[in-house]
């Protein structure tokens, strides 16, 4: 028999997949963990406890989109985007509702595919399904949800056009001013035309448009003429409204470059229109100066729709089936006569809005079952797509939702979040400088449903069943937070205390970095305690798991894969630590020789513990059971093999 040690110095290659579990030969096994639940990686190669979920308030819906409205670092807002309904929060009162704006367009089908975009004060939000909306900041405390309204002057409508009928049929007017009646060759019309704008180009080449203020049948239709057109002759160059009732409206909008682009309408899935350059209601193709709206269609093999547009370094362009880039540089500005569009990797977007991470641009493949990065080489000038899911896609379901919380000043590490449809929360760490970057789960009494950065603090939407209901709670990440769903309250001594959102609920019980156990609360969600107390946080329970992987060691005769093994020792490196167990087994955290009428302290010390027993695999298992301070630095393994 032989004593052999490993010493697992950190953790950053996260939770690997079990596909790996034979890869002893990679750093990532060296650096990784067989299971990473509820905790947070650290930049320095350590685990902590995940910040607990502080509740914010109960939410009447239960379909929700979370977007944030962010108009400066002191004032900013989470959209809460429901069934016809859009209700707004100020973040610096998170517990209320500012405002409710009701008859909205978007309906619980559309929950999910609403796509927004902001500027200053004014957010544009689109969904094909219904027209194009402007949300404007008014006052602090009021917002105003109207129709975009494209610019208008003379009779015209700057937007964009397109001849969606078969490129022979003509209309001829009956008249070549005010109110005229159109009559088409064949079929072009429908209902939903009535309100619409044509576009046309008379025999002298003069640019006209016509307001549809009557529908007759599927070639006659009443339209006032912006102005006089040469003559009654048909007319073979026309075109109509890309965006309407009848072809439907874009899937996707972003600002780049000061223009606003819509992509991917419904009946125009691969086509890009830009504004004017800084001017974001004015679409007019005019003569293609520099600074006029851009209409480009984006040309592939097969005609697949635009699913997300993403202003980073470039405009990156997510479609069904490619990702592609438009060249931009200080000598090579964004105009009708140079833009290009650059196909780079072939593996489709899914959909959900990409976001920036860490000098790149995450994107989930239409396969939902990975993420892969967007990233700019500066040595090939174009875009590589590498998918950083690969060492842990067992952890990858089916997203539904991303977001991002980029490092700060007392933050070094970028991370983000997942929602998955079981309602876990795959969470990646990265810090690409240090080429460090792992993933964990995060996982709570209930089913995570959404997730919003505003003004980097992480709001969630959860659902869950609270005496015997199923509810849907709005609440924030926050590292003072050892519970989920948690309140903090304090006052004088006392020992009965009051969560009224939790009623007939098991919780648990903590005042200052004292456990004070599990309780039931009553109907009311009064908890009655031992011993009377002055400051209380009460919550559920949820507990941090690091499992290790086996540790693997070269022997005389081969290796140790496959060979039984038994722990001798395990020594386990903490920081600011006030309970674990090891194996089930608990660790004493405080000295023997310490006061124990004085409240608890943090400790950061090495602890070890002593376990017995044979096994195949060798792995030690560290769990908290009590909602406590915990961070592991490192794992010192003794094993004999």
């Amino acid at each position: 028999m032989a004593l052999l040690r490993q010493f697992y110095t950190n953790f950053t290659s996260g939770e690997l997949s079990p596909l790996l579990s034979s890869r002893i030969d990679s750093e990532a096994y060296k650096n990784g963990g067989k299971t990473l639940t509820n905790v947070r990686l650290r930049a320095q190669g350590g685990v902590t406890r995940r910040p607990g979920l502080r509740y914010l308030q109960t939410l009447t819906n239960v379909a929700y989109q979370t977007e944030p409205y962010i108009y400066d670092e002191d004032e900013a807002y989470l959209l809460l985007f429901s069934n016809t309904k859009l209700e707004i929060i100020d973040v610096s009162n998170p517990t209320a509702i500012l405002q409710t704006i009701t008859s909205c367009p978007w309906l619980t089908a559309h929950i999910g595919s609403v796509v927004v975009a902001q500027s200053g004060d004014t957010m544009i939000i689109v969904n094909p399904n219904f027209a194009i909306k402007k949300l404007s900041r008014t006052s602090a405390t009021n917002f105003a949800l109207t129709d975009y309204e494209f610019d208008t002057a003379s009779g015209m409508s700057y937007q964009p056009y397109y001849k969606f009928a078969a490129a022979a049929i003509t209309l001829t007017p009956s008249g070549t001013s005010g109110s005229v009646t159109l009559t088409a060759s064949a079929n072009a019309f429908q209902s939903g035309h009535n309100g619409t704008y044509l576009r046309l180009v008379d025999s002298a080449g003069t640019v006209r448009h016509a307001l549809i203020s009557g529908y007759t049948s599927a070639t006659v239709v009443t339209a006032t003429l912006s102005g006089a057109i040469a003559n009654t002759d048909a007319i073979s160059n026309w075109s109509e409204s890309v965006f309407s009732s009848v072809n439907g409206y874009p899937r996707s909008v972003t600002f780049h470059d000061q223009r606003l682009i819509f992509g991917g309408s419904r009946d125009l899935p691969n086509f890009l229109f830009m504004s004017k350059a800084a001017e974001f209601f004015n679409f007019d193709v005019g003569t293609g100066l520099d600074d006029e709206s851009i209409q480009v269609q984006i040309a592939e093999n097969q005609v697949s729709e635009i699913k997300a547009l993403s202003s980073f370094r470039h405009l990156s362009i997510f479609t069904s089936e490619q990702e592609l880039f438009v060249p931009t540089s200080e000598n090579r500005p964004l105009t009708p006569a140079t833009i290009t569009v650059k196909s780079q990797t072939s593996f489709g977007s899914s959909g959900v809005q990409p976001k920036d991470f860490d000098g790149a641009t995450l994107f989930l493949t239409k396969s939902k079952g990975s993420v892969r990065e967007f990233i700019y080489s500066d040595l090939s000038q174009g875009y590589n797509s590498d998918a950083i899911t690969l060492l842990s896609q067992h952890l990858i379901g089916t997203p539904t939702d991303m977001e991002t919380q980029p490092e700060s000043s007392d933050q070094i590490e970028s991370y983000m979040y997942l929602v998955n449809t079981d309602g876990h929360m795959p969470v990646f760490m990265s810090i690409r400088k240090e080429k460090l970057n792992g993933w964990v789960q995060y996982q709570t009494t209930g089913t995570f449903k959404n997730v919003s950065n505003v003004n980097r603090d992480m709001y969630v939407v959860v659902e869950r069943t609270i005496n015997s209901s199923t509810i849907t709670s709005l609440e924030t990440l926050d590292n003072s937070y050892h519970t989920d769903m948690g309140i903090q309250l304090s006052g004088g001594a006392s020992t009965t205390w009051q969560a009224a959102h939790l009623p007939n609920t098991a919780v648990v019980v903590k005042s200052g970095n004292y456990s004070l156990g599990t309780f039931t609360t009553d109907g009311s969600g009064n908890v009655t305690l031992n011993d009377s107390v002055t400051s209380v946080e009460i919550g559920l329970a949820y507990t941090p798991v690091i499992s290790t992987l086996p540790p693997e060691f070269a022997l005389d005769d081969g290796v140790s894969v496959g060979q039984k093994r038994r722990i001798v020792r395990a020594v386990l490196d903490l920081y600011q630590t006030l309970d674990v167990k090891a194996k089930g087994t608990k660790i004493l955290i405080r000295n023997v020789t310490e006061d124990f009428s004085l409240e608890p302290t943090a400790v950061t010390a090495r602890r070890e513990v002593y376990m017995l027993g044979w096994g195949n695999e060798g792995t030690v298992t560290i769990t908290q059971d009590e909602p406590l301070p915990f961070s592991l630095n490192g794992i010192l393994l003794e094993v004999e093999v």
